[in-house]
């Protein structure tokens, strides 16, 4: 089996959300660290897929427990009974399918799309603070989203634990573990949200190329090395070089001058995350697909059992529902302003065709350019059934409230 290598850097942002993911059988693989090369290697064995097999079982079986024991309660509404079914086996179904797509079917593909946004980075040139900001956004999105992970997951274990003392222990036990899907089921969410993020910021800092050109700086010219390095031959400190006016030619090596090669290089950067950006879609088309069916049939339980339970469980009930809205929020919200993000690109190469001062062997390149701009669409989905973006969420939440309405005259 292949083993993927990627640069060190990559990995220290990563390694938070990796170990937790690899506890609740997400990452059937382990690292391999190289610290004289600096970089990171992986490796496949059946060890790791220890926790895999374990959380596997405690879902199906978790699943049917939960099911009869739904069946010997006493639900007051039909309604809520059949909502509550229809929620407890889409969320251990989706925490099914998540750990089998994801870490048996998929299991090399998170490491590939590392590797292919590392081989992005190889070509963008960063300068050592653009790179050390990027790396840090991206680690304090992932620290503050398991927090918050670990203290909404532990209050609402202490609650479920103090509301089912005076059951037997098999009931108190049941009730922790059924938070175990919900938890599974959000580090996917992590996975892809902050995959989106890294993509989101590659497409700026292209963007930004492009811009330099309208404002008339260019960058000066990256040299990679045979391990795909990134040297650069000035100082990191001295950027960029002004010129006037800006004229795109492709003869010639002259110093702050754009050449036809190098709009060419920035076709082949976008062509490479727009490979991401599918390859992306299609790791987590399928787990996003089940995550938010689960998320918003719970959304609508929760709600409808907060009106129900007004004075007993109402706070609860409506506090899950309104967690679960924030967190697919949060992923529209993401993949929207990456869209957009990478949508802006075809508009700035526009600006540069009517600035007027390019070449004629640059303008036809800029033109095949923004040809390829709007075939190659980045756009995330969920297994091309739905875009992930703002305008879904209010779809989404006109829908909600319809069904809520609907539910409150049935019953």
């Amino acid at each position: 089996m292949k083993k993927l290598e990627f640069p060190n850097g990559i990995y220290t942002v990563l390694r938070p959300l990796y170990y937790v993911c690899k506890v609740f059988g997400l990452a059937s693989y382990s690292y391999v660290a190289d610290r004289r090369n600096k970089r990171i290697t992986t490796n496949y064995g059946y060890s790791n897929y220890m926790f895999t097999v374990i959380w596997l079982i405690v879902y199906i079986f978790g699943m049917a427990v939960h099911i009869l024991e739904l069946r010997r309660d006493d639900v007051d509404s039909k309604v809520l009974f059949f909502v509550k079914m229809l929620y407890s086996i889409l969320l251990y179904t989706s925490s099914t399918v998540v750990v089998v797509w994801v870490s048996i079917i998929r299991r090399e593909k998170f490491l590939e799309i590392i590797e292919n946004i590392s081989a992005v980075d190889n070509k963008l040139r960063f300068t050592l603070q653009e790179e050390k900001y990027m790396n840090r956004n991206v680690m304090f999105n992932i620290i503050s989203e398991i927090i918050l992970l670990t203290v909404i997951e532990c209050v609402w274990i202490i609650i479920g634990i103090y509301n089912t003392a005076s059951e037997p222990h098999y009931i108190i036990a049941l009730a922790t573990i059924s938070n175990v899907p919900d938890i599974c089921n959000a580090l996917i969410l992590f996975q892809f949200i902050n995959l989106v993020f890294m993509m989101k910021q590659r497409n700026r800092q292209l963007n930004k190329r492009l811009t330099t050109w309208i404002n008339g700086t260019v960058s000066r010219p990256i040299y990679l090395n045979n391990g795909n390095d990134r040297h650069r031959q000035f100082d990191r400190t001295d950027d960029h070089v002004n010129i006037i006016p800006v004229f795109v030619s492709s003869v010639g090596n002259t110093e702050g001058i754009l050449r036809q090669t190098d709009i060419h290089l920035l076709r082949q950067i976008y062509s490479e995350l727009y490979d991401i950006t599918c390859l992306i879609n299609d790791t987590y088309g399928i787990p996003i697909l089940v995550i938010v069916c689960s998320m918003l049939t719970g959304v609508v339980l929760f709600l409808y059992q907060g009106l129900i339970y007004l004075d007993k469980w109402s706070g609860q009930n409506v506090t899950y529902g309104i967690t679960f809205m924030l967190l697919f929020f949060k992923v529209t919200l993401f993949c929207h302003t990456a869209t957009n993000e990478a949508r802006s690109s075809s508009i700035i190469v526009e600006k540069l065709l009517l600035k007027g001062n390019c070449r004629k062997e640059c303008v036809e390149e800029l033109k095949m350019f923004s040809l390829q701009l709007q075939v190659m669409t980045n756009e995330y989905t969920a297994c091309g059934f739905f875009s992930l973006n703002l305008r879904l969420f209010t779809s989404v939440v006109s829908v909600i409230v319809s069904y809520f309405v609907i539910m409150v005259q049935v019953k």
